[in-house]
């Protein structure tokens, strides 16, 4: 479970130093490392066959993961301190390693429980991971770094259902049991990610 007492912690780091670049930076490299991973796995995916109203759904979701990593990109205020690409890097390792293990040969296009687990795992993300709530009150709302996380949590939300609809849709010849139990696990690791996120948002 995300700890409600480290939004709190983060928010109030913010209010009282502002979206700094060393904010910007850390929130960016969080969400562009778990948007990258679900690109990479919908690029290969959305070319399996038969897949019909389900690839619908595939395609829809690459484009605008897409557009929110190009959204961060031009909006962030990035920091030159490589100690922060260097801490970031360790804090979301769990997510970089568990979407290379999705991608690793046959790849999910051959291979039906990685299939599954990379609609999992990006299901955990969008509904786990979300930042607006580190948004405190004096931020300015017109402030372009704040209106893409705005935009961004809306589309999460949007994709959030897709992504219920894949899983409803696709991995069939997984065992129900073991379906459960990758759903189970990627809504933990993407927990501790986040917790360990959010600690970082709130350190000095």
């Amino acid at each position: 479970m995300i700890d409600p007492q480290r939004y709190d912690q983060a928010r109030d780091r913010i209010a009282k130093q502002g979206f700094t670049s060393e904010i910007q930076t850390k929130i960016a490299l969080l969400l562009t490392t778990a948007k990258n991973g679900n690109l990479m796995f919908h690029s290969g995916v959305q070319w399996m066959h038969n897949l019909s109203v389900v690839q619908q759904f595939i395609l829809s979701q690459y484009s605008r993961e897409l557009e929110a990593v190009t959204l961060l990109s031009r909006t962030t205020q990035w920091s030159h301190d490589p100690g922060l690409v260097a801490e970031g890097s360790r804090i979301v390792a769990p997510l970089v390693m568990a979407w290379g293990q999705i991608m690793m040969p046959p790849g999910p296009m051959l291979n039906p429980q990685a299939a599954y687990r990379g609609i999992s795992l990006g299901h955990a993300q969008l509904a786990r991971i979300r930042v607006t709530p580190v948004i405190p009150e004096n931020a300015d709302p017109l402030a372009p770094f704040v209106v893409a996380l705005q935009r961004i949590e809306q589309e999460n939300g949007r994709m959030l259902q897709t992504q219920i609809r894949l899983l409803k849709n696709m991995g069939s010849e997984v065992p129900i049991e073991a379906r459960e139990a990758l759903v189970e696990a990627d809504q933990k690791l993407v927990d501790g990610v986040f917790n360990d996120f959010l600690q970082w948002l709130a350190a000095p």
